[in-house]
């Protein structure tokens, strides 16, 4: 609000705050807390409570197109009976109440239903009800995974058929480790339980699993000097190449890597090892699938939209109060049920805009509140299940990290709701990795990587990375793989010469440092990037990680891991410099040179390829600076031309005439950075 750029849009800011404060008086009026009124997945599905006769097993489900409902079991054979048939309540309730022997830990259910209007249930003949026992007649009864399921598995037989099952064992897990405390810039470490298993145990169509994760992955994220760990794809997804972008299930953790207690237990294994866990949901649209998912849930558009998004897939609809309601219950599901430490969410600008930001460039941060036709283009009611989220989320668990994937650029994602903002902790600055796309394709300027490594408002906190899972999926290539191509099959040997291979990852570790150096207030990497993984990633023959290049000391990958651990062990000892932002001190266009101060830091960039400075001078803070790490040594497969020693070069400022800074003395070989700390 104290912005001057944004006064022209200070009205939808304003109007962006009455709506969040009154919508959560009304909430806390009526319910007592948010985290009362996100409970959905306390009153509906499947719930063991206490009647008048003792426990029973009360199912609601929230169906307002459903004409008639039944419940079916494996110990039904799936057919519909009179005594699992719901009633119909009051507002758009169904209710079925069964004596407590009816269900059991791991009954297969499966809901069965008529629509009022529906063109699945079209093919049938009338929908009239039931007959005597308890059948609907020659009404078509369409499929549906219960919305509430935590527990679904797929056929292994029929392959494109779920079932969900209960899941309620006698003893419930009990978790040994309490969350970890929020860490200041925080180091995620991006991975996929499925895909993260070992290429070396990768066989035909297996993926990794929960206690897999435990096991292998967990330690080495830990021993990489990373604090936080960002899971894609666990909440239950039919189409496993969707890298779980097509949320079928959104209270199941995947079966396909282990059980919902072998999930608590990844979550509680981090939790030992200090590593804080959030995930990746998709709350803008959800999996199309009918039968297995949300998607015509009831026969009719049920939570959703008409309108179709870029992916074809239903977008959800934020003026539904049972949408929002639905949303907020998962929120306060993961974070209660699994203990997870926060959400990284999913295409924030779907859920922004009505018009879901398509086919704009966003060129402006008018585009951000009008449209190329000059009319507003906010989605109202999506901004507010956004701020309602993140208020939920730091009710429930106050250091919890939420984190927006959002590409337009939207001012004030992380201002709190109050001050017109979304409520978010942190946003991905998601223009570096385009940008460091554009780098390996043409060299840019000096300048221009300056303004993209620090291009964001003060009030925005942001999370920068070199790249993510998007540069690795559908059909694109890792960035390693753009700066090296296949001679990364023949010449990554730690002895192998090759120039192309020297160079690109000379600029691969320069990449690396300089957008960690940079970062304004977190970074992220991931799985496999560490050490420069030579392949992209895809659901079937590359489905996997070869953890084995980083671990043998004959390989350049090897270096390229020690590099990335001595870049996360850099920020872990300097953390009151990263608490403050960089300050621009040097740089020449033609000679390529950067240089810049953090706190007591100083870095220093060539990226020139041939060019070395025999003796660059530059103003920087008066002091004595020592020599802290140089990407140039041959353990992070450099060429030992700049090597940091012990005791660390010293480095003393020269005074300079009418200046409070002093000149320093600087040799830089041809693309390396050095990394010097003032010890005055």
């Amino acid at each position: 609000m104290e912005d001057p750029a944004l006064e022209p849009y200070r009205p939808f800011l304003q109007r962006r705050i009455r709506s969040f404060m009154a919508e959560r008086e009304r909430i806390c009026t009526h319910y007592g807390s948010l985290r009362a009124y996100a409970n959905l997945h306390l009153t509906l599905g499947a719930q063991r409570v206490d009647g008048p006769s003792g426990s029973l097993w009360r199912w609601r489900e929230y169906m307002p197109n459903a004409e008639s409902l039944w419940l079916t079991t494996d110990k039904l054979n799936f057919q519909r009976h009179a005594k699992y048939r719901f009633k119909r309540c009051a507002n758009n309730i169904f209710e079925l109440e069964l004596p407590p022997d009816a269900l059991e830990h791991g009954t297969y259910v499966e809901l069965r239903l008529v629509a009022a209007h529906s063109p699945e249930a079209q093919n049938g003949a009338s929908q009239n009800g039931a007959s005597q026992n308890g059948k609907s007649g020659s009404a078509k009864a369409l499929k549906r995974v219960p919305a509430f399921a935590t527990w679904v598995e797929q056929n292994a037989a029929v392959p494109e058929q779920w079932c969900a099952r209960l899941w309620a064992p006698q003893t419930p897990y009990r978790f040994r480790h309490k969350r970890p405390p929020r860490t200041a810039f925080p180091r995620i470490y991006e991975v996929h339980v499925g895909m993260a298993q070992s290429s070396l145990a990768h066989s035909g169509n297996s993926v990794g699993s929960y206690a897999d994760f435990c096991r292998h992955i967990l330690p080495r994220i830990k021993a990489c000097g990373y604090t936080t760990v960002q899971l894609m794809g666990i909440l239950e997804h039919p189409l496993y190449r969707s890298f779980g972008y097509q949320v079928s299930s959104y209270f199941a953790p995947s079966s396909r890597y282990g059980t919902p207690d072998g999930f608590k237990e990844l979550v509680d294994t981090a939790h030992g090892l200090g590593l804080a866990v959030i995930l990746d949901i998709p709350h803008g649209h959800a999996s199309a699938n009918t039968e297995q998912g949300l998607a015509r849930y009831d026969g009719s558009n049920y939570l959703f939209t008409e309108q179709q998004n870029q992916w074809g897939t239903p977008s959800f609809d934020y003026g539904q109060e049972m949408a929002r309601r639905f949303l907020l219950s998962n929120c306060r599901y993961w974070l209660e049920e699994f203990q997870v430490d926060g959400f990284r969410f999913d295409a924030v600008g779907n859920t922004l805009y009505h018009d879901f930001g398509a086919d704009d460039d966003f060129s402006h941060v008018g585009r951000c509140f009008y449209d190329k036709q000059g009319q507003p283009r906010a989605n109202v009611n999506g901004e507010l299940y956004l701020n309602l989220a993140n208020a939920l989320t730091h009710e429930i668990s106050p250091p919890a990290l939420t984190i927006a994937e959002e590409f337009s650029g939207m001012p004030g994602l992380t201002c709190p709701p109050e001050q017109g903002g979304l409520g978010f902790d942190y946003r991905f600055a998601m223009g570096i990795p385009d940008y460091w796309a554009k780098c390996i394709a043409e060299p840019r300027d000096m300048g221009s990587l300056w303004y993209e490594m620090t291009n964001h408002r003060p009030y925005d906190r942001t999370i920068s990375y070199v790249e993510c899972h998007d540069q690795h999926i559908n059909g694109s290539d890792a960035m390693i793989w753009r700066l090296l191509g296949e001679e990364m099959y023949r010449h990554m040997g730690k002895d192998a010469e090759s120039w192309n291979i020297s160079r690109g990852l000379a600029f691969y570790r320069l990449m690396r440092l300089i957008t960690l150096a940079t970062a304004d207030a977190g970074y992220l990497n991931f799985m496999g990037c560490e050490f420069g993984h030579p392949e992209w990633l895809d659901a079937e023959k590359h489905a996997h990680r070869q953890w084995h290049l980083a671990d043998d000391p004959g390989l350049k990958y090897h270096a390229l891991a020690d590099w990335d651990k001595e870049l996360m062990a850099l920020v872990q000892r300097h953390l009151p410099d990263f608490a403050q932002p960089p300050v621009f001190r040097f740089i020449h266009e033609e000679k390529r040179l950067l240089a810049f101060e953090r706190g007591q830091l100083l870095f220093v960039f060539n990226f020139h390829e041939l060019e070395a400075q025999k003796n660059l001078l530059f103003a920087v803070r008066p002091g004595k600076y020592d020599e802290l790490l140089s990407s140039d040594e041959q353990r992070f497969a450099g060429h030992g031309n700049l090597v940091v020693k012990c005791p660390p070069t010293a480095h003393f400022t020269a005074p300079l005439p009418d200046r409070a800074e002093g000149d320093i003395a600087l040799y830089m070989p041809p693309l390396v950075g050095l990394v010097l700390e003032n010890s005055k």
